[in-house]
């Protein structure tokens, strides 16, 4: 079976089937994939195999362009493999990879309302298949493994780095009665570099 392309905790976000558009809020739109968002932002590879495209397209002419920042393995199953929306990719065409290994950064490219992964599974048919069949999970909204980070109470030193830094970066603020909240100006993008920050503080990017 197929590992999942997130260590951690992760979020089904919208499952594969149809849905509405999240952008034009089309009824009944298909939606070939699964999305996903992981806790430590680090995108893995799901299967073993060899990586078939690493790109980004921004030519709306092309049929891959909602994919924005991509890359595309063929695993050793002979399936097609679709990491897309990412930041950053960490990978080549005709590079041999292992389960597990990082292909890139979550990200928000292409088509695309917020920083997830859109993960989707093709035959050598090129015909779409269920991609949470074939991660084996449910096909559903929800959440799924454990979380990445501590409890609070055994928070430890990059936890007090973490927060001091988005504390000093306007992301949080303290209440004054010892909690933390989060300061209603801020951005999704400083949301982002905070919690991609904290993944490196663990040692988890």
């Amino acid at each position: 079976m197929a590992r999942l392309p997130f260590d951690g905790r992760i979020r089904v976000t919208s499952p594969y089937g149809y849905r509405t558009d999240p952008i034009t809020g089309a009824q009944g739109s298909w939606h070939g994939g699964l999305d996903l968002v992981g806790e430590d932002y680090v995108i893995r590879a799901s299967v073993a195999g060899t990586v078939a495209v690493s790109q980004m397209v921004t030519d709306r002419s092309n049929a891959t362009w909602q994919w924005g920042n991509y890359v595309c393995v063929l695993g050793e199953d002979g399936n097609y493999i679709y990491y897309c929306h990412m930041a950053e990719r960490r990978v080549r065409a005709g590079q041999r990879v292992a389960a597990g290994d990082i292909l890139g950064i979550m990200g928000s490219t292409g088509y695309s309302t917020g920083d997830h992964l859109h993960f989707e599974v093709r035959d050598g048919a090129n015909r779409q298949l269920d991609a949470a069949a074939y991660l084996g999970i449910d096909n559903e909204i929800g959440v799924i493994g454990a979380p990445a980070v501590e409890p609070e109470e055994s928070s430890t030193a990059w936890s007090d780095e973490a927060v001091a830094w988005a504390t000093a970066n306007g992301i949080i603020y303290g209440d004054g009665n010892g909690n933390l909240m989060l300061d209603e100006p801020c951005t999704r993008r400083q949301m982002v570099t905070f919690l991609h920050r904290l993944a490196k503080l663990m040692g988890r990017a």
